[in-house]
């Protein structure tokens, strides 16, 4: 049943209506107040957007206001989803190679492991200690620099 808002132009009230079928732009509308006729007005629309179920490429667009907002919900629960399980298991993988120096009796921790990009085989490496002591050195540098970049001149 299509809704329609009217607008009288003699007293100002504002309506809707119900009716069972289009009506002609030509059938008159009385105001409810004065019985005077009314303008049918221009309003929004009542359609709703469709979006795939199967959104898993990250988030959707901002909130449209219709029903279909819960499938944004979905989606970005399913992206973040896929997210914390990649993490979870590069973590894992860590903790393996950590393992398995352990075992060879070397004491690491996720400092010294690096990533190699091989996927396949061992993502991660350890780190040899000329690598360790360069990064450390770098790294002392650039906190000099900042603090040096921090301190007014002058002083």
């Amino acid at each position: 049943m299509p809704v329609y808002e009217y607008q009288c132009d003699d007293c100002g009230l504002r309506f809707e209506r119900f009716h069972k079928s289009i009506p002609s732009d030509e059938e008159p509308v009385a105001c409810e107040a004065c019985g005077e006729p009314a303008r049918k007005l221009v309003s929004a629309s009542a359609h709703s957007f469709k979006h795939s179920e199967n959104q898993t490429r990250g988030p959707l667009p901002p909130n449209t206001g219709t029903s279909d907002d819960w499938n944004y919900d979905k989606a970005i629960g399913r992206d973040a989803a896929q997210k914390w399980d990649a993490i979870k298991g590069r973590n894992a993988e860590k903790d393996r190679v950590i393992r398995q120096e352990a075992e060879q009796g070397r004491g690491i921790t996720r400092d010294h492991l690096v990533p190699t990009g091989d996927a396949d085989g061992n993502p991660y490496r350890v780190m040899t200690e000329p690598e360790r002591v360069g990064i450390n050195t770098r790294r002392a540098q650039a906190e000099k620099a900042r603090e040096l970049l921090r301190t007014p001149p002058g002083e």
